[in-house]
């Protein structure tokens, strides 16, 4: 047994109802989702619109498509999902560490773990959790999501009894059993999901409460409204919601998400560009949470396609994009700049030297370019999805003062990770987590197909490699930090990738009501709303 890891972890006015009332506008300071006074505090007599417990109203950007496992998911589809079901472990964002949830886990050698459920948790549809709930539940995934599941030998998995089971990893993994934090690998009943057709569900909505979480599914009115509702059988009572229901509704413009919290119609509006917090900083009747995602900001370059096998090439692509810009542009110069794909949140990070500052070289980029003889420019592509398309046009741009031609793609979101399998690309932005930060090694490893990580670096280098592996193999907390401090060095002495910045987004709220939280992957978690004392 290498380790043992237990307890480690244009505009649309929605419909509504209810606003919030309390005393103190809020800010947040640098640390994620923390939020601090603001030197404006209101009075006692407020006009911002009354509260009570019943119902919380969000306004989401997009109505889900689905709440049911599916091929691809959205963070919108996640968010409901996330206060209906849980996951195995939880990630604590202050310090890192996976923490124990619906299960804990142990190493038994380097290729199997135990997760050891807690007993007395139940789905909503009154069903005890065990583990057969948890197999089920991956297996429909896994038909589903194939990529998620390949750290693991799922028909190997061995279910001990209804509380113990044993997980089989393809080879050594030592962030397999951390990876269960994430919000996609929610647990669902496999009662329900047997009623649901399995694999082959092609419905939307739970046909019965599906999950352990703190809501159950009560309502889906298409093009206008998901309706939850408390569980008030829910396993943890020291944890249990504010508001009997949430409602989410869906306003697809963000002024309108934001003008709805102001008049009342709704009580949150997600997910908002922080360029809008100035319009409200001394709105008494709104709240502003600025949230930092943490999730590291990265833009890709195809190591292995064309100018960009040259390191010089890539050195120069990385002294001409602008991050100072970029974190202007996502998050009004609030997010914290990323040097690889290692987010600074991360418990592995590797930080910069005091003073450390981003700044502009286009005639050092010019140089390097004629030195690796490209002084009269080159052409590269680049695929992004919409809502990258700002970001893009300001990569283009800066690499356009030294002569290279950026050609930009706006791709839908299958069509973009479609390229990004099959390694069509030269130029990518992504956003990585940084609690499963093997991903983020994995997506630099050229030994691992774009098919496989869904586009990355591509970056293949004998050298590199051992230093990876050590990474990968690190049981011991101190040796994982210091491996991945020597892989960090070297995709920075090599620039193997542009770090950016982390996302902040802006989380609009009535008066008096707390900040959302959030998940592993940086989603909002509604479920912890309430009005602040």
């Amino acid at each position: 047994m290498r380790r043992l890891s237990a307890f480690v972890l244009s505009i649309i006015m929605v419909l509504g109802l209810l606003a919030g009332c309390g005393q103190n506008q809020q800010k947040t300071d640098s640390s994620a989702g923390k939020t601090a006074d603001s030197s404006a505090e209101k009075t006692a007599d407020s006009q911002g619109p009354q509260e009570t417990a019943e119902t919380l109203t969000i306004a989401l950007a997009l109505e889900p498509a689905s709440l049911m496992p599916a091929s691809s998911v959205s963070k919108e589809e996640l968010m409901v999902i996330d206060c209906m079901a849980e996951t195995l472990f939880k990630w604590d964002s202050e310090t890192g560490e996976i923490v124990p949830r619906l299960a804990s886990y142990e190493w038994i050698d380097d290729t199997h773990f135990r997760v050891t459920l807690k007993d007395g948790i139940y789905f909503q549809n009154g069903e005890e959790l065990t583990t057969e709930d948890v197999l089920y539940t991956f297996q429909v995934k896994s038909s589903y999501s194939g990529g998620n599941y390949k750290s693991y030998n799922l028909d190997a998995t061995k279910i001990e009894d209804k509380y113990n089971m044993v997980f089989e990893t393809n080879g050594m993994w030592v962030q397999a059993p951390e990876r269960f934090v994430q919000d996609e690998f929610n647990i669902l009943s496999k009662k329900t999901l047997e009623a649901m057709g399995g694999a082959q569900n092609t419905d939307l909505k739970p046909v019965e409460g599906y999950g352990t979480g703190k809501y159950t599914f009560k309502e889906w009115v298409s093009g206008q409204y998901i309706l939850l509702e408390r569980n008030d059988n829910y396993w943890n009572k020291e944890d249990m919601p504010y508001y009997k229901n949430l409602k989410f509704v869906f306003v697809n413009d963000a002024a309108a998400r934001a003008m709805a919290v102001e008049s009342g119609d709704a009580n949150v509006g997600s997910d908002l560009p922080t360029s809008q917090g100035q319009i409200y900083e001394n709105n008494n009747k709104v709240n502003l949470h600025y949230l930092d995602t943490m999730m590291t900001g990265t833009l890709f370059m195809n190591c292995s396609r064309g100018p960009l096998q040259d390191e010089r090439v890539r050195e120069a692509i990385w002294n001409l994009v602008d991050v100072n810009a970029l974190n202007q542009l996502v998050g009004s110069g609030l997010g914290k700049v990323c040097e690889t794909t290692i987010s600074p949140y991360s418990i592995v990070y590797d930080p910069e030297p005091a003073g450390t500052v981003r700044e502009v070289n286009v005639e050092r980029a010019k140089e390097l370019l004629a030195e690796a003889g490209y002084a009269d420019g080159f052409t590269l592509e680049m695929t992004n999805m919409a809502t990258q398309q700002a970001q893009g046009e300001i990569i283009q741009e800066n690499l356009r003062q030294a002569g290279i031609n950026v050609n930009i793609t706006i791709n839908e979101t299958p069509t973009h990770f479609s390229w990004l399998r099959e390694g069509n690309y030269d130029l990518t932005i992504s956003n990585l987590s940084p609690m499963y930060y093997t991903e983020n090694l994995r997506l630099v490893d050229g030994r691992n197909s774009t098919a496989d990580v869904y586009g990355g670096a591509n970056f293949k280098d004998e050298n590199f490699y051992p230093l990876l592996d050590k990474a990968y193999a690190a049981f011991d907390m101190d040796e994982r930090i210091a491996a991945y401090k020597e892989c960090q060095d070297y995709m920075k002495e090599h620039r193997v990738v542009v770090g950016t910045h982390t996302t902040v987004k802006l989380e609009l709220v009535s008066a008096g009501l707390s900040a959302p939280g959030l998940t592993a992957m940086g989603y909002a978690d509604y479920t912890l709303i309430r009005p602040l004392q």
